[in-house]
């Protein structure tokens, strides 16, 4: 996150000034008791950085970064609304995942962590609100990141292909991805 929010300092100050301070640790150790699920290192450093964003469509490509409050919220309320093991159509195309911690996203279609054991286990994914959820392709939330600050930080260059699309940044500061 440092790279982003020097890119952020230079290109869009408003939108940095959106990102939350730092969650304590006390603050991350009590989201893992009331999710009953560690989380991954990668969410863990983030949260460390930024307990969230105040923007209404996000700063990155994900929609609002959740907080600690935020991510306990969304996750039960989505654990509430998951028919799961019950339902065998939920087995083969989920529309949740018991080990899912959500980081981002807004109006029920969030971004997700996987945190169980298994092949899946720190990759992100998407879960619409309408449909069912999907994997991203991105192995951690870390990776993700780093090629979130490369696409930032060579937003200018049009000879560059990055996995990330390149945002453009307006007079005002405003980031479009």
């Amino acid at each position: 996150m440092q790279r982003i929010d020097a890119w952020l300092a230079r290109h869009a100050p408003a939108r940095l000034a959106e990102l939350a301070l730092s969650a304590s640790p006390q603050a991350i150790d009590q989201l893992e008791v009331a999710l009953g699920v560690r989380l991954p290192t990668d969410l863990r450093a983030s949260l460390l950085c930024h307990d969230g964003d105040s923007s209404y469509l996000g700063i990155l490509p994900c929609g609002p970064l959740y907080s600690t409050d935020a991510i306990a919220d969304v996750r039960q309320r989505r654990m509430k609304t998951w028919e799961g093991e019950d339902d065998p159509d939920e087995q083969e195309t989920p529309w949740w995942g018991r080990q899912w911690i959500p980081f981002a996203g807004g109006d029920g279609d969030e971004h997700f962590i996987d945190a169980g054991p298994g092949l899946w286990q720190d990759h992100l994914g998407r879960a619409p609100h309408a449909d069912h959820a999907y994997f991203l392709g991105w192995p951690s939330l870390g990776t993700w990141l780093h090629e979130v600050a490369e696409a930032m930080e060579h937003h200018d260059r049009t000879d560059r292909l990055d996995s990330v699309a390149h945002p453009s940044v307006d007079e005002d500061g405003e980031i479009d991805w």
